[in-house]
C-alpha cells in the first residue's frame, strides 16, 4: 500500500453526533464563522471537540482560512476516531489533529505542544462543569461558542434564553449572536452562538 497504510479497524461510535441537531449546528457555526472572521490563516483549537465533526466541516468546505486544528476532548476514545475521520488532514503535517485533554487544564497563552491558537471554539458549552475553560482564554482573544436549552442528564449549563447565554459568556467585541430552533415532532430545543473576541 505504500508509504501510508489506511486504518481499516473497526471502531464504535456514538451515532449522535451525526444527528440532524448536531450536524446542522456545526454547518450554522461553519457559514456564520465565514461571514464574520476574515483574517490570515488560523491556529484553531476546538473544546469538546468529540469526533471532529466541527473541523471536519471548516476544512471541507474551504470557506474560511485555516492553517491548523486542535481537537480536546476529555473522553479518551474520542481521539481515534477524530483522527480516523479526519485522516486526509492529520497526516498533512497535522493540519488536524485531536487530543485526550481536559480543556479546563488547557492554557491558550503559552499553548500546547507549541501551538497557540488564533480562534478557540466550543460548540459544547453545556458539557462544561465549571467556567476554567473559559476565565482561561485571554482578551482579544477570537472565540466562537454555542450553548442550547434543552434538558440533558449530562448539561450543566442551562440557558433559557439567548439573552442569558451571552449574559454569561460576555465578549469584548460580538461579531455575530443568534439562536436556531429545531422543531422536531416531539420536541423542540433551541441552540445559541456567539461569534467575536473575548
Amino acid at each position: 500500500m505504500g508509504k501510508h497504510q489506511v486504518n481499516t479497524k473497526k471502531i464504535s461510535i456514538d451515532t449522535d453526533a451525526f444527528s440532524s441537531g448536531q450536524i446542522s449546528s456545526k454547518i450554522w457555526l461553519c457559514e456564520k464563522l465565514e461571514e464574520t472572521i476574515s483574517s490570515e490563516p488560523l491556529n484553531i483549537w476546538i473544546y469538546g471537540g468529540w469526533y471532529g465533526v466541527s473541523a471536519f466541516l471548516l476544512l471541507s468546505r474551504k470557506n474560511f482560512p485555516i492553517k491548523s486544528i486542535r481537537c480536546f476532548d476529555v473522553d479518551e476514545s474520542c481521539m481515534s476516531i477524530a483522527d480516523t475521520l479526519l485522516e486526509n488532514w492529520v497526516w498533512q503535517e497535522w493540519t488536524f489533529k485531536s487530543f485526550t485533554e481536559d480543556c479546563n487544564d488547557l492554557d491558550p497563552v503559552s499553548g500546547y505542544q507549541g501551538h497557540v491558537p488564533d480562534l478557540i471554539i466550543n460548540t459544547s458549552t453545556e458539557h462544561f462543569k465549571d467556567m476554567d475553560w473559559w476565565n482561561k482564554i485571554p482578551t482579544r482573544m477570537k472565540v466562537a461558542i454555542q450553548g442550547n436549552n434543552m434538558p440533558h442528564w449530562d448539561h450543566h449549563q442551562h440557558h433559557a434564553d439567548l439573552a442569558s447565554f451571552c449574559e454569561q459568556y460576555k465578549l469584548d467585541r460580538t461579531l455575530y449572536s443568534g439562536k436556531l430552533d429545531f422543531k422536531y415532532p416531539d420536541w423542540t430545543f433551541s441552540r445559541y452562538m456567539l461569534i467575536g473576541e473575548k
